[in-house]
């Protein structure tokens, strides 16, 4: 593997334990260490942006409630709630 695609993993990976609230830290740091080996490096880049909205943005996308760039995530982050 790449030092950016590790890099960007690594930066993912730590954004997604420190949201600010511990139950989104949870959620969110659970979500991604499920998903984050298998995702290719564009996939990667859409995650980093998932990972740096706010909780209740995140909140309405895994509700259905907002559309989100990439699919595959979407309904990773649906199934996975």
């Amino acid at each position: 593997m790449n030092s950016n695609k590790q890099n960007l993993i690594n930066k993912i990976i730590y954004r997604s334990q420190y949201r600010g609230t511990k139950e989104m830290d949870i959620f969110v740091s659970t979500f991604v260490k499920s998903i984050i080996d298998s995702l290719s490096k564009d996939d990667l880049k859409d995650l980093n942006t998932l990972v740096n909205m706010n909780d209740e943005d995140i909140i309405k996308i895994s509700k259905q409630e907002k559309t989100f760039k990439n699919n595959k995530l979407l309904k990773l982050l649906i199934n996975f709630r």
